[in-house]
């Protein structure tokens, strides 16, 4: 959680705020959610397995893999490789403004469809066996 405190200080002063946050005395697995107002971005690990997530503020919308945003920006085709937690963190510091903008108002149904196919196929691609 220390290795994050760049990253955080780096939201902050892009205007975020942390909403909500959770440490476990166990494995020590936490959670920690910022928003700018637009779209979260929530930071977990759990059995000392990091991830970043990202949704948009607005209500009932499903959490998603920074990675498939990621995918998206840069056209990636193959997307079963694993991100680190650093990539995730180098990314967001490169990219955020273009982050917002697909979360933006205007721009949020693209988005939000793109990610959804995305998501399938990246499950295609590391389970090709199951067909649906």
């Amino acid at each position: 959680m220390k290795n994050n405190e760049k990253i955080y200080s780096f939201l902050k002063s892009n205007g975020f705020e942390l909403i909500q946050k959770d440490t476990s005395a166990f494995f020590g697995d936490y959670y920690d959610i910022f928003t700018n107002g637009s779209f979260q971005l929530r930071f977990s690990s759990s059995k000392s397995f990091e991830t970043v997530d990202i949704c948009s503020s607005k209500p009932n919308e499903n959490w998603c893999d920074l990675a498939l945003v990621k995918a998206l920006l840069y056209n990636e085709k193959n997307l079963t490789n694993v991100t680190t937690i650093e990539e995730h963190r180098d990314f967001l510091q490169k990219e955020l403004a273009n982050i917002a903008e697909l979360f933006n108002d205007r721009n949020y149904l693209t988005t939000k469809k793109s990610l959804e196919e995305l998501g399938n196929e990246r499950a295609k691609q590391m389970f090709p066996e199951i067909r649906k």
